[in-house]
């Protein structure tokens, strides 16, 4: 079930963390965004999307999504996204909807293609200018910052 967190309940910040290591960098969004979660039976939290406005009309970006590892290629990723994205679209005709994601995460990427994304923009060196501690991805130091865009 994927439902919307409601102000003030908990947030999985383990999947949070998962999906984007600096803490700082996720508190500063949260406040501004809509939270959806993906539940299994047992109201355990399989997966997260956090969806933000953007100060531009009927833009709006998915700042974070993240799965529980144990829990990966079940669907929950583009459950997470086809939710999100319905609720934004039928809300607003006019949107345009953007995420930014690391070029070394293929499967998200082929994830995000799948459900309509395109890529607009690759920002070189982004996530070694703006985060305080290097990121891996298997293994390799995580650099450029792939921009996409829906509508």
């Amino acid at each position: 079930m994927i439902r919307e967190l409601k102000r003030g309940e908990s947030l999985p910040w383990t999947l949070l963390l998962n999906a984007d290591p600096d803490r700082a960098i996720v508190e500063a969004y949260m406040s501004k965004s809509r939270v959806f979660v993906a539940e299994n039976g047992e109201q355990a939290i399989l997966g997260v999307l956090v969806l933000m406005p953007l100060s531009e009309n009927h833009h709006y970006e998915i700042m974070n999504v993240s799965v529980d590892p144990a829990h990966f290629r079940q669907g929950i990723g583009r459950a997470l996204m086809t939710d999100a994205l319905t609720t934004i679209q039928s809300r607003d005709a006019q949107a345009v909807i953007w995420i930014r994601t690391g070029d070394l995460t293929v499967d998200a990427i082929g994830l995000y293609e799948s459900v309509g994304f395109e890529i607009v923009d690759v920002i070189k060196d982004y996530f070694v200018t703006h985060y305080a501690e290097p990121i891996y991805e298997s293994g390799e130091l995580l650099r450029n910052q792939v921009v996409m865009r829906l509508g």
